[in-house]
């Protein structure tokens, strides 16, 4: 960034810039005042491939174009909504890059965070730059912060040892070349966050993401909560209602329980629709937008800023070793299912249990 500043930028110049945005607040808003100095915000693309991802987009659309689903998008009805992205790559050849930074800052602290702020936005006025932008600040704003006691039991990060995904093996992360040991990269991380807000007050946002895994599942999953009442006698074996975005490969879907073949019984039934293709991959769309001088789909200052507030609790207490590095196998699930017992200010776990995605 000196270096722009020493280059004397001609006027009408525009800046691209891609994740991360710093290493952490401090350094986010620093990065800030030097670009601020340099060029106005409206010149300046803090680019996030994901915002452009037909599906990505189609969340707003199924929720805002839809009278059927956003007089129910809220936690009256929703209990869980949950944004993964987990895939069977493992390091490939990354280490120069991926062993600095580690899942938290490669996938949480701004991809799953954008897609956060889709789904939990209250509906813009327009898509406009600033409609949109200022309504996903609200997001970010609204996140609760993690207190240390919130983070040992709301957040978890492993790295995946030796073991076989699909037809390949997989040496442990630890030794892959170019990684250093001692720097306790994670390749797994998860964090459930809640938002302080009219609409979400009880709603748990679970954000995933790791590598080295058995399946690819790239998803945001929407669990609603169960009806208060079935007059069939099988209660226990009745799942909510789940509204899946799939994200890489493109789809959309619906669990829904329906009558079966016997009179009085229930069974499970998956509504999927077909996506058509994207017109431009993500990136094609972001490069017109860069050159069409329309900075919609991409980080403001203080958005950049707040998605470094809500992880910079995490960042701290995983650096003082508060919340243990777990390990799974290569092409495993991941770590396995931790049981927590409820404690001051962890009020999630008395909460109604979310099925697994493929229960």
């Amino acid at each position: 960034m000196t270096a722009l500043h020493e280059a004397a930028l001609p006027p009408g110049s525009r800046i691209v810039l891609e994740k991360p945005f710093g290493e952490d607040l401090a350094g986010a808003q620093e990065l800030n005042r030097l670009l601020a100095d340099l060029v106005p915000e409206r010149a300046v693309f803090r680019v996030d491939h994901f915002l452009a991802m037909t599906t990505v987009q189609n969340v707003l659309g199924s929720r805002l174009a839809n009278r059927v689903l956003e007089p129910i998008w809220n936690s009256t009805h929703i209990a869980e909504i949950e944004i993964v992205w987990d895939e069977t790559l493992a390091l490939e050849g990354r280490a120069g890059y991926y062993d600095h930074v580690g899942a938290l800052k490669d996938m949480v602290q701004n991809h799953l965070l954008q897609l956060l702020c889709l789904v939990a936005m209250e509906p813009p006025l327009t898509l406009g730059e600033r409609d949109l932008r200022d309504r996903k600040v609200d997001v970010l704003r609204s996140v609760r912060p993690l207190t240390d006691f919130d983070v040992a039991h709301r957040t978890r990060r492993a790295r995946y040892s030796s073991g076989r995904a699909g037809d390949r093996e997989v040496p442990a992360y630890v030794d892959e070349d170019g990684v250093d040991a001692r720097r306790r990269t994670e390749t797994f991380a998860e964090i459930v966050l809640e938002l302080d807000s009219w609409r979400w007050t009880g709603t748990r946002f679970r954000l995933r993401s790791g590598k080295g895994l058995g399946k690819d599942r790239k998803e945001v999953a929407v669990h609603f909560r169960s009806v208060p009442h079935l007059p069939f006698g099988q209660d226990k074996d009745v799942r909510p209602n789940v509204l899946r975005f799939g994200l890489e490969p493109e789809s959309l879907s619906m669990d829904m329980t329906v009558t079966g073949s016997r009179a009085e019984t229930l069974t499970q039934l998956a509504l999927t629709a077909e996506m058509d293709a994207p017109a431009l991959p993500a990136y094609g769309r972001l490069l017109l937008d860069v050159l069409g001088g329309d900075p919609a789909l991409s980080i403001r200052s203080d958005e950049a800023e707040e998605a470094w507030r809500v992880v910079e609790p995490v960042l701290s207490a995983w650096e003082r070793d508060l919340v243990p590095m777990e390990e799974y196998p290569a092409g495993s699930d991941g770590p396995p299912p931790r049981h927590t017992t409820p404690g001051r200010r962890d009020d999630l776990l008395h909460e109604e249990a979310v099925m697994p995605a493929d229960s």
